[in-house]
């Protein structure tokens, strides 16, 4: 039994570079039996003979198996496992040489706007979490406390507990700007243990209704209120730079 399982494990193994089931069958067994006639690689790999002609003949061309003529005897035999490694190095070879055209079409792409919709608390948490891969390791806010925990206190243990956790593993400091009432106090009161810094603004004339979250190019749209319950994000080096813009106004501007 354990030595069918390794089979099948080994199977799955050979997969990966590009063998079939039966092509992994009929090689493993050649492994397994050194040189070998085509009915004894039929008999051990349980492959139909009349089959494995055309997969020996596929594995030949892949370099994995070769015949031994002797005199009127052909015998198959399979070549040292370490030629897979060969394979394998040489695919990487290959990657490597086109990864820097690759990455110039994934920079060209990167340029067009794409927006994407969260809907829900878990939306918004998955949001949120988008933010902690930064690669300028900040995040820019402007967060309504008060809007945001107006219907339930989910959204601030999230921030205390999972967010904060997962932004210091990455070293993610988050600046923020909230609102100069209690609900805005008390949050800024935990920004030493939250892993980030807020500044209050003049409630009267900012009391956020939604979060505006700011990271690399990314610019997100969070409204969690009576009414809604989603997060919208736009990826845009222009808008992400001008809402950075705005966000730095105020930063400099506002009460600490």
């Amino acid at each position: 039994m354990l030595l069918l399982y390794n089979k099948i494990m080994n199977s799955k193994i050979l997969s990966t570079f590009g063998l079939d089931k039966n092509e992994s069958a009929a090689y493993l067994a050649l492994l397994e039996i050194g040189p070998a006639s085509v009915l004894e690689v039929a008999n051990k790999s349980c492959i139909n003979r009349s089959m494995l002609y055309d997969i020996i003949d596929r594995l030949i061309v892949k370099g994995l198996v070769y015949k031994s003529i002797r005199g009127k005897k052909t015998r198959l035999v399979a070549r040292n496992p370490e030629v897979l490694q060969k394979m394998l190095s040489d695919k990487m070879s290959a990657f490597n040489s086109i990864l820097p055209r690759l990455k110039e079409v994934a920079e060209k792409g990167s340029h067009k706007p794409v927006m994407s919709f969260h809907e829900g608390l878990l939306g918004i948490k998955q949001a949120y979490l988008g933010a902690i891969h930064s690669k300028e390791k900040r995040l820019y806010a402007f967060v309504g406390v008060e809007s945001l925990l107006s219907k339930t206190k989910i959204l601030e243990t999230f921030w205390d507990e999972e967010f904060k956790v997962e932004r210091r593993k990455r070293n993610v400091f988050g600046q923020l700007l909230v609102p100069d009432n209690a609900d805005g106090c008390a949050f800024q009161k935990k920004d030493n243990q939250n892993f980030r810094e807020s500044r209050l603004v003049d409630t009267k004339k900012y009391n956020f209704p939604a979060e505006i979250l700011m990271y690399d190019d990314i610019v997100a749209f969070v409204s969690y209120t009576q009414h809604e319950e989603y997060a919208m994000s736009i990826k845009s080096p222009a808008i992400a730079q001008t809402q950075k813009m705005i966000w730095r106004f105020m930063w400099e501007m506002c009460i600490v």
